[in-house]
């Protein structure tokens, strides 16, 4: 005689142990991006490759999300091309006057050579004991 049907598995339906003390308070996971990005389609990654901007607590090897769409405010930091580079800085006011600083060195007011590329909306530094980048 040829059975019509598998077998049953007698261990599927048993429960084992005890239920997680956890359970019922599961969190989902953290999404990054939707934490550090507000605008897809106009956002991109920026790494410093220098220390220029140490002084405002970031050092080389930091990560900047930067969102082309926004427009910097006083107090912001912005990434800018100045004189055929790219760069990190914060926008200040000195004098009435829009001015880039490192924290260190000002930039005088923004000129035809300086452009704005975008306003950094949040920075990712590597917390390493290894500073010989």
């Amino acid at each position: 005689m040829i059975p019509t049907s598998p077998p049953k598995d007698r261990t599927a339906s048993k429960p084992t142990g005890f239920a997680s003390p956890a359970q019922g308070y599961e969190t989902t996971a953290i999404d990054f991006n939707s934490l550090l990005i507000h605008n897809p389609a106009a956002t991109y990654l920026f790494r410093l490759e220098s220390d220029e901007m140490a002084a405002l607590g970031f050092p080389r090897g930091t990560l900047l999300i930067v969102d082309r769409s926004k427009k910097p405010q006083f107090n912001q930091k912005a990434i800018i091309q100045h004189g055929g580079e790219f760069l990190c800085r914060l926008l200040i006011e000195e004098n009435g006057k829009p001015v880039f600083s490192n924290g260190i060195i000002n930039i005088m007011p923004i000129s035809n050579e300086t452009e704005i590329i975008g306003v950094v909306t949040a920075a990712i530094v590597e917390c390493t004991h290894d500073l010989s980048y």
